[in-house]
């Protein structure tokens, strides 16, 4: 298991990919309530089934942060303050993920339950409630990439890659950073893996 560790980041990777193929386009904002209540209603299943993934791969994300995190601190040495920053940025993401699963789940369990308006105001809110995701992806971004650049505990491009990707997340370019972001975490997953193992042979 603590080999294999690092690889939480590809299942990661693969769950969020799996995520949004069996959740697809959820409304927008601007369609009216019965069309959107009409669409939370008729894919509730579908949205349930890709909530639970997301979930999931939201807690593949810490445990990936937290093999990021010990390589970082190694390398780091001293009090690891950048290691501790970015693991903290990877759980505030996780929060984040945790929430749109939920607005997910609570919006296609309880369409027939709650007034219409409910559900507008939930789908809404799960279409736009970006902040915690991004703020933490980002924060992870930075510091990881710094820390990387700094240690090379891991070939500096990848920092340097970390640092551009984490910027352009707080731009309105968000949503295609965020992608490159998951590109990311898969591609450390797999070169932690890789990677040659420690003296103690972790």
């Amino acid at each position: 298991m603590e080999r294999l560790a690092p690889l939480t980041g590809v299942a990661f990777l693969i769950l969020v990919l799996v995520a949004f193929i069996v959740g697809g386009e959820t409304p927008d904002n601007d369609d009216s309530t019965a069309e959107i209540v009409s669409y939370w209603r008729d894919e509730d299943a579908r949205q349930v089934v890709a909530a639970w993934i997301l979930g999931v791969a939201a807690l593949l994300l810490v445990w990936f942060g937290g093999s990021l995190r010990r390589t970082i601190s190694r390398a780091e040495g001293g009090d690891g303050r950048l290691a501790a920053i970015g693991f903290a940025g990877t759980a505030i993401a996780s929060v984040g993920m945790l929430l749109f699963g939920s607005l997910t789940f609570a919006a296609a369990s309880e369409a027939d339950e709650v007034p219409p308006e409910v559900i507008h105001t939930i789908s809404v809110l799960n279409n736009v409630l970006f902040f915690p995701l991004s703020g933490g992806a980002a924060l992870m971004l930075l510091a990881a990439g710094l820390a990387l650049v700094y240690t090379a505990a891991l070939p500096r491009w990848l920092g340097w890659v970390a640092i551009v990707i984490g910027v352009l997340i707080l731009t309105p370019l968000g949503f295609f950073a965020l992608l490159a972001w998951l590109l990311w975490v898969g591609v450390v997953s797999i070169l932690l893996y890789v990677r040659k193992p420690d003296a103690a042979g972790r």
